[in-house]
């Protein structure tokens, strides 16, 4: 299948948000960034469709203007946008809306940075235009650009402006998007299914995002990546066990001098932010320390953060001091990818005799290439530390498909990833975009897009001449399953009855001070 092309005015980056951490960059001493986003002064009216509250203009943009919420690194995107809505417009008059809803004026120490916003956009564009030039495919979409502010402090405006675009010429049939498992998020997306709003959330994981009607998730959830990463870190901590002698881990060495006569458990700390209001960490956690523990090994005493208070750092220096005299095999990091950055800076400051043999696992928000230039981090890795992630989506879509099809028999669904999958999104195997890194979230808001685009067409039905509406779509939500399942960049999309992509792939990043690489899928 061939891919569409949409131009790209941005300078070419070289490598993604996650792996791609040797960019140069200035982190702040903490190894916490402080956004510089080149921005101007918002305009917020009704002539562009939103409102301004807390110095952020929330709602949805009007779709016949270049709009970019006051930050200019979005001004191509929103040009692009237009291009793309005028031409749905025009080539059909029952074209549908489907909105992606994000937190589009992030402040500066947001989950979510900017670089990670825009390329959510890039990826819906990608799916928009994959519908819109496929002459076969009616009714045409228009995408929806909605502001919730920053940490979606204000969802309700901007769930308000959605709802008040169903049955106008926007025709809102869908909403995408959400970012993080945020307890704000989760209010906007029971408000929307109260209204029977059909979602497709991109890069949101919650493992407690349960039960809710008309959410479809593409991405596995926290569960589902911290089961991974107990089964790695497991595995890692028997073979350190067995390298060092210890009997019932499978060595077949002499045990060493001084070691444990009897069977020794693998070890592993875990460190968690406490923070109100984000279940993210405490989702972790939870399954990684079950796992664990399932799987034979014994989780020392938890330690904590709390990065709702403000500075981290120190908090982080002490738990290193814990850390190295505990002797644990593995490091469990239950936070977001901001936090960790700062926490493994922090060990530049600490002496560590057992650094050179530590490895951490931490979840799929992990660190930018922003956040990990910095003197600190780099000087940690450069004590002999491994970091590894569970991801979304790799750098390299065409050596993970590769590493699927490497897997055993039966250790991974055959269908799990296709080349008609990857091809869609980054066009043939031999082309001049292969090449390109793919960024986690950019695949996953393509995906959501795709599947919204999926429902739409699905609903329409033969000889009728009214547009389709948010109630048709909400009526064929259970339509792509089992035989009726799609292939998305990131694999197999197809959702049960709690809107859970069944048997997705979780991916395993490894980064040394060596460089990076993709060294596992499960």
């Amino acid at each position: 299948m061939t891919r569409v092309e949409i131009p790209d005015a941005r300078p070419k980056r070289t490598a993604r948000r996650v792996v791609a951490w040797c960019a140069a960059a200035v982190v702040v001493a903490a190894a916490i960034v402080v956004w510089a986003w080149p921005s101007h002064e918002p305009v917020c009216d009704d002539q562009v469709g939103l409102t301004p509250v807390d110095g952020q203009c929330v709602g949805v943009a009007d779709t016949d203007r270049v709009y970019d919420f006051g930050h200019e690194e979005l001004r191509d995107v929103a040009v692009r946008l237009r291009e793309a809505n005028a031409g749905a417009r025009q080539d059909d008059e029952h074209h549908v809306g489907i909105a992606v809803l994000l937190n589009l004026t992030p402040g500066d120490h947001a989950i979510e940075p900017p670089t990670q916003l825009r390329k959510q956009l890039e990826g819906a564009l990608r799916a928009q235009a994959a519908h819109n030039e496929d002459r076969g495919h009616l009714p045409r979409v228009e995408l929806l650009l909605a502001n919730a502010g920053d940490g979606f402090e204000h969802w309700p405006k901007a769930v308000e402006e959605l709802l008040r675009r169903r049955g106008t010429p926007d025709n809102l049939v869908a909403v995408t998007g959400f970012g993080q498992s945020l307890t704000k998020v989760t209010d906007a997306i029971r408000a929307l299914a109260e209204e029977k709003v059909p979602m497709v959330a991109s890069t949101l994981t919650s493992s407690t995002l349960q039960g809710i009607r008309g959410l479809l998730r593409p991405a596995p959830n926290n569960s589902q990546q911290a089961v991974v990463a107990a089964e790695k870190a497991a595995e890692i901590a028997r073979g350190k066990l067995a390298r060092r002698g210890v009997p019932g881990t499978g060595s077949t060495a002499a045990p060493l001098p001084g070691a444990s006569t009897g069977p020794e458990k693998p070890k592993a700390v875990i460190i968690t932010d406490e923070k109100e209001g984000d279940p993210y960490p405490s989702d972790l956690k939870e399954t990684f320390e079950v796992e664990f523990g399932r799987l034979g090994g014994q989780v020392a005493d938890p330690l904590f953060y709390n990065s709702g208070l403000g500075e981290v750092s120190g908090t982080f220096r002490n738990h290193w001091l814990n850390i190295c005299s505990e002797k644990a095999e593995v490091i469990y990091f239950a936070g977001r990818g901001l936090h960790l950055s700062a926490f493994v800076g922090a060990l530049s400051d600490v002496y560590c005799d057992i650094a050179p043999d530590l490895v951490v696992l931490s979840g799929d928000d992990s660190p930018t290439e922003d956040q990990v230039a910095g003197k600190n981090f780099t000087e940690a890795l450069d004590k002999g530390i491994e970091i590894i992630n569970t991801e979304l989506a790799p750098p390299d879509l065409w050596e993970a498909l590769d590493l699927v099809r490497a897997k055993p028999e039966g250790s991974i669904a055959p269908d799990a990833m296709t080349d008609a999958g990857v091809e869609r999104f980054l066009g043939p195997r031999d082309g001049a975009s292969a090449a390109q890194p793919a960024d986690d979230g950019e695949v996953l808001s393509y995906d959501a897009v795709f599947t919204a685009t999926t429902l739409v067409q699905n609903a329409v039905e033969p000889d009728r001449e009214e547009a389709v509406t948010a109630r048709d779509v909400w009526a064929v939500i259970d339509s792509i399953r089992d035989f009726t399942a799609v292939q998305g960049a990131s694999g197999r999309l197809s959702y049960d009855t709690q809107g859970n992509a069944v048997r997705k792939t979780v991916f395993l990043m490894s980064r040394t001070a060596e460089g990076h690489e993709l060294v596992d899928v499960r």
